[in-house]
């Protein structure tokens, strides 16, 4: 019986390398798997003190084994809950961390000092043994750590991985720490023909089927997490690339939208009057506004953007007023306007665009003023009408956007309407 519980202790100690070594070949330095390894260790370590308790010749071997032994005793369940709050929360509470240790550190200080004491160990000769209070208190809150860790992992991995292993990942982590339990009470009862703990079998068994859930049900498999964190990047990629394009449709298509509403508005108005040369010009200018949207939106979506589409800040500023027949567009320019701008044109020809189109769409002006500033360490814009006004400003797709773009070049922007006093927009963007 001794020599086949040496083969199973040997094959146990085996298993539990082997599961070692393919966390380590197969996972990052993280902080729960250095717990696990630990874990796989001390259960290694357990059978290992078995072993060398079952060939002692003497009572000194006796005693270094039953240290040996003890350090996974009262270590083990400790480390298993470490392990379990990590995997599943990536992080652990003051009291998570210093309740469980010093728990583990004062049991295993009462095996050292015993032999002053006797509270761990009434007696110790050999294979008799008579333990004492705090060996039984040790069993209760390794008991207690076992079982809470593994609810809590149970819980954490059940929606995790149960869906990639057809959920049998969780049911083996039970599996694995009711083995060790199951034994343990075995032990305890003393139904035993043999006076060795077999424990140490049971955290082995559970290794194995650690293992087992590692390699066939992917867990701890740290290579199936990147895979899904560069899935979840691609998408991150993916949703703000829509959202770049749905902002640059919703801008070009408006506009577009909003000057071709504009010119067939004119044309209509100049073939009342029988204006047939002024409604052929507004036609043809609608023409080329299309053109000129349906190129731009071409460009937005195969991301083809020109962000220096105009050299000058200027020229895109005057080419928008320019379009705009419905009102009159007074655009004043305050500095010297340079290619030291330039990097700045495509924002302030977007936001111009919107301001012009919202004040088209809703505001009812008669006029609009957009002047520019160009200073030493700055550009400003300022748009304004003499619409209707509002009492609160909404800040919808079109106003968002433009807050967004300012804000991303480093600069702010401010909005002011009142009922019957207008609309302003007024943007300064740092060079």
């Amino acid at each position: 019986m001794t020599f086949v519980l040496c083969g199973v202790y040997l094959l146990v100690m085996a298993g539990g390398v082997v599961s070692i070594s393919m966390v380590m070949l197969r996972g990052r330095r993280e902080v729960y798997n250095t717990a696990y390894l630990s874990c796989q260790g001390l259960a290694i370590l357990w059978c290992a003190s078995q072993l060398f308790y079952i060939t002692c010749t003497n009572q000194w071997e006796i005693h270094l084994a039953n240290l040996l032994s003890n350090f996974g005793i009262c270590f083990i369940g400790t480390v298993w809950y470490y392990f379990a709050g990590l995997y599943t929360s990536g992080r652990l509470s003051w009291w998570e961390k210093f309740i469980p240790m010093v728990l583990s550190l004062f049991h295993y200080g009462m095996v050292l000092t015993n032999r002053w004491h006797h509270w761990y160990y009434v007696s110790f000769q050999g294979t008799e043994i008579e333990h004492g209070m705090f060996y039984y208190t040790n069993v209760i809150v390794t008991y207690i750590l076992l079982v809470w860790g593994a609810v809590r992992l149970y819980r954490g991995i059940r929606v995790k991985e149960a869906e990639d292993g057809d959920g049998m990942a969780p049911r083996l982590i039970v599996l694995a720490v009711l083995f060790p339990v199951v034994f343990n009470v075995i032990y305890q009862i003393g139904s035993l023909p043999f006076p060795y703990d077999i424990t140490p079998l049971g955290f082995g068994i559970s290794v194995i089927i650690l293992l087992v859930a590692t390699v066939r049900y992917r867990f701890l498999d740290v290579n199936l997490m990147e895979r899904e964190l560069v899935v979840v990047n691609e998408q991150l990629i993916l949703e703000k690339e829509r959202n770049r394009i749905a902002g640059e449709v919703h801008d070009t298509a408006g506009h577009t939208l909003t000057m071709i509403r504009s010119y067939m508005k004119l044309a209509l108005v100049a073939n009342e009057r029988g204006e047939h040369r002024a409604v052929n010009d507004y036609l043809e200018q609608a023409r080329d506004l299309a053109g000129n949207g349906i190129r731009e939106l071409r460009q937005s979506i195969n991301h083809l953007r020109q962000e220096a589409a105009f050299p000058l800040v200027t020229q895109g500023i005057m080419q928008l007023a320019d379009q705009v027949k419905e009102i009159p567009v007074e655009v004043t320019v305050q500095g010297e306007d340079r290619e030291a701008y330039s990097h700045l044109s495509k924002i302030l020809y977007d936001c111009t665009r919107e301001a012009i189109t919202n004040t088209l769409k809703y505001a009812k002006a008669g006029r609009m003023d957009i002047v520019l500033r160009f200073q030493e360490k700055q550009v400003e814009l300022m748009v304004a009408d003499d619409g209707q006004g509002c009492a609160g400003i909404r800040e919808n797709n079109g106003i968002a956007g433009i807050r967004k773009r300012v804000n991303e070049a480093g600069g702010e922007v401010r909005f002011l309407s009142s009922p019957g006093e207008g609309f302003m927009m007024r943007i300064r963007l740092p060079l």
